[in-house]
């Protein structure tokens, strides 16, 4: 049904690229929110509610495991 035949010609390298780009997007998502929208409904505003610190920290565990292997 699929032909991906065409991508035989494309590098490994190339594969590395987009798998990272799907890597960041989710990062680029979080830091694009509003302030007030992550800490709603939270009682205080203490630095481990931040959603965008988690993000960073999850994605780049997943870029440096996926760069070491």
């Amino acid at each position: 049904m699929f032909n991906f035949n065409w991508l035989s010609d494309l590098s490994n390298s190339w594969g590395r690229f987009f798998i990272i780009l799907a890597f960041i997007a989710p990062l680029v998502f979080a830091f694009t929110m509003k302030k007030s929208y992550i800490y709603e409904g939270a009682e205080d505003n203490t630095w481990w509610r931040n959603l965008k610190l988690w993000v960073l920290l999850i994605v780049a565990v997943q870029i440096a495991i996926y760069l070491y292997f």
